[in-house]
């Protein structure tokens, strides 16, 4: 009895093929019947058509000949970036020869300029790839972000996409417009994150068990990262580091009460707390630390980072820069009637001389010493001002042009340190963080 056989179909141009083990031989010319064929292609191609094709009992292959595509593989994206993909564009591309050419040979009309449309082997690619050439179009999803890389990459001939892969950041230090003249109660600061701590590590009568108090201001400066004093996450005077447990941040607040603006926030935990190596619980030296967020801040038109810059960033002198100081009342009264609707608070200060500030303490029978991770500031009497520095462990801000754009944005200056300003005197200095001198340590733990 004559078995049928199959006829070797061979492999794809820029492939080849393969027999799939335990299926039968391929001897020579001819296959037996059972015998399955699996096709590959070779790098920077990509298979179109059957995988595999198995030899009938008619002496015929099952399927269709598969053909070898140049293709590349869609890159991954973030869930923030949007692609679109183009249709195929020539993209017209003139060299000095082309120009020759043309003015050489006009007369005869040759068309071969700009560089031809590519012509494209038919045939369908499986999901997920592209044919050469074809341009991704990249943009973020929402406006409170920005695009880093590329905003097009084309497929190449090498199997690889042009340019870099798109990522979408929140863009930081933009808040409503924000005149210093007039009265703005009502600003909001997206990037002010509310710290607070449970009741139980602090010794306080008046609270319930379980109760949160607010005890600082940090600055959201990316979707997981919060800047804050390192007094605020320590043991008062010592170096040792609060459980994360005992702490939470709140964003989107506006209101010092725990209870209000349940519309607009966020209540999130804490993964861990980095203080800065040279914190000096003592003298306040290098008084600045990251809480890492376990959850991401969801941004929105109420909850954005803050810029950072450093201090090459600023062009004129430090006396000369407006200063925004931005905090709730720690100390407070929860009895007060007014407690309910305190919000946050604000005002402008000052740089001064760290001599002079140093000078203005020993006046008052206080000594102390200014060290290079400081600044003194004073309340800055030409602006509406609510606040008192000194009560508030607030953050300070500058407005400055941004990196990517020519547009005014905030940038993080200051962390309120410490002070002795009981009367909210527009004369009395309080001592600040300064925060642009760690702009690299923090932007290494931003990971």
């Amino acid at each position: 009895l004559d078995e049928k056989n199959c006829s070797d179909p061979g492999g794809p141009l820029n492939g080849y093929r393969r027999v799939v083990e335990d299926t039968g031989l391929l001897n020579g010319r001819y296959a037996k019947i059972g015998t399955v064929i699996a096709f590959f292609c070779n790098n920077s191609y990509v298979l179109s058509g059957n995988e595999q094709r198995t030899c009938q009992d008619n002496g015929e292959w099952s399927g269709k000949q598969p053909i070898c595509i140049k293709a590349c593989r869609e890159p991954k994206i973030s869930d923030l970036v949007r692609q679109k993909v183009l249709p195929m564009q020539v993209q017209s591309r003139e060299t000095p020869l082309h120009q020759l050419y043309s003015s050489a040979f006009s007369k005869q009309k040759l068309e071969i300029y700009p560089t031809k449309k590519p012509a494209l082997p038919f045939g369908d690619l499986p999901p997920g790839y592209q044919h050469l050439h074809t341009q991704l179009q990249y943009e973020c999803i929402s406006p409170f972000y920005r695009r880093l890389g590329s905003s097009r990459r084309t497929c190449l001939k090498t199997g690889k996409w042009s340019g870099r892969a798109p990522v979408c950041i929140p863009i930081c230090g933009k808040a409503e417009n924000i005149t210093l003249q007039k009265t703005v109660t009502s600003t909001r600061w997206p990037w002010q994150a509310a710290i607070y701590r449970t009741a139980n590590g602090v010794k306080e009568n008046s609270l319930r068990k379980g109760a949160w108090i607010l005890i600082c201001s940090g600055a959201l400066v990316n979707e997981r990262t919060v800047v804050v004093a390192a007094h605020c996450v320590t043991d008062l005077g010592k170096t040792i580091v609060l459980k994360t447990a005992e702490l939470k941040v709140v964003l989107g607040k506006y209101y010092r009460d725990d209870d209000r603006d349940e519309k607009t926030i966020q209540n999130l935990r804490i993964s861990a707390i980095i203080v800065h190596p040279n914190y000096d619980p003592i003298l306040l030296d290098s008084d600045i630390a990251i809480i890492k967020l376990l959850d991401k801040a969801r941004i929105s038109s109420r909850v954005q980072p803050i810029c950072l810059s450093s201090s090459q960033d600023l062009t004129s002198s430090t006396e000369d820069l407006k200063i925004m100081v931005t905090g709730w009342k720690v100390l407070a009264d929860i009895k007060d009637p007014r407690y309910k609707n305190d919000t946050i608070r604000m005002g402008a200060v000052r740089m001064v001389d760290s001599l002079l500030c140093e000078q203005q303490y020993e006046d008052n029978g206080i000594q102390v010493s200014i060290t290079d991770s400081m600044f003194c500031a004073k309340q800055d009497h030409t602006t509406f001002s609510n606040i008192c520095p000194a009560e508030t462990g607030g953050i300070a801000a500058i407005i400055l042009p941004g990196k990517a754009s020519p547009e005014l944005r905030w940038h993080l200056m200051g962390l309120v340190s410490w002070g002795y300003d009981k009367t909210c005197s527009l004369e009395l200095y309080s001592g600040y963080t300064k925060a642009l001198l760690f702009k690299d340590w923090i932007e290494k733990n931003l990971k």
